[in-house]
């Protein structure tokens, strides 16, 4: 049953997905250099939440192959913009680590990229030290202080 709703919401954040992708909004308000979010950005980033409510109380979900990758179906649309934020979070656990070279691929994208090094540190996927590093100066302190973190755990294992 659970499964069933998971794969139902999945499919409704494909459909709100646009089929080309679209401007940034302008600003936010005393945010300069952030654009507002368009309204199925919110859409999609909710529905990601509630499949976390969901395999949250369903712990085996969370290692469903079928459930997983069509998580990553959303994860590397980037029609999504920042609704796929609370996907990619949906992927944080070591035995998903399989998921983090198709992650890594998208690091600059600005609207998922602190999740991504969440969500790789988190699966305690190493190798990415390279593809990390560079945002240990990003502007953004949450995402500076897991990119350090990140680098700081698994720089060094490559470097015995």
């Amino acid at each position: 049953m659970e499964k069933e709703k998971i794969i139902e919401l999945i499919n409704k954040a494909k459909n709100l997905t646009p089929k080309k992708m679209d401007k940034d909004l302008s600003p936010m308000e005393g945010f300069p250099e952030v654009p507002n979010w368009h309204k199925y950005e919110r859409e999609i980033w909710e529905i990601g939440e509630k499949i976390r409510q969901i395999i949250y109380t369903k712990k085996s979900l969370r290692k469903d192959k079928e459930i997983n990758d069509l998580v990553m179906e959303v994860c590397i649309d980037k029609k999504s913009k920042r609704g796929r934020q609370s996907f990619i979070l949906l992927l944080g656990y070591k035995h998903l680590s399989r998921y983090a070279p198709k992650l890594i691929t998208m690091i600059n994208d600005k609207f998922v990229n602190g999740q991504i090094i969440d969500t790789i540190y988190k699966m305690q996927a190493t190798g990415f030290e390279k593809d990390i590093k560079p945002f240990e100066t990003d502007k953004l302190t949450w995402i500076r202080k897991l990119a350090e973190k990140y680098v700081k755990k698994y720089g060094t294992q490559q470097n015995l």
